[in-house]
């Protein structure tokens, strides 16, 4: 993907904060882009338990994501990564130039998006 020369990439993780292996594993990923001359940018999206709980059963995520449709081991599966990670950095990568955070517990997916758009200067794509 890296060398391919398509306009941009978005790449989800769900990131450990706590755990030093996944800010490497990021890192990994990021490298081929950045040494092509790349932009990488991070984006950290949070909402709250309820919520993702909530979203966990939408209908477009249940299709997009055959795993989701178990609802109870995919729900049992969100509640064990919450207890046993931290999934928000809880602010401190805030003052980095190549990172968002977002708090979308209330922020439908249409504006958080604009909030990258304008915060990162990005360009939208034809038909976007």
């Amino acid at each position: 993907m890296a060398a391919s020369d398509l306009p941009g990439l978005i790449f989800t993780y769900v990131w450990a904060f706590d755990e030093p292996a996944d800010q490497e594993a990021l890192e990994q990923h990021a490298q081929p882009f950045r040494t092509r001359g790349g932009r990488v940018l991070y984006v950290e999206l949070e909402a709250s338990q309820q919520e993702r709980l909530r979203r966990n059963q939408c209908t477009s995520r249940l299709a997009a994501k055959p795993s989701k449709r178990d609802l109870e081991a995919s729900q049992r599966h969100l509640l064990d990564l919450d207890a046993k990670y931290r999934l928000n950095s809880g602010g401190q990568f805030d003052a980095r130039e190549d990172y968002l955070r977002i708090e979308t517990t209330h922020t439908p997916p249409g504006q958080a998006a604009m909030q990258v758009i304008d915060h990162f200067a990005l360009t939208m794509a034809c038909g976007a």
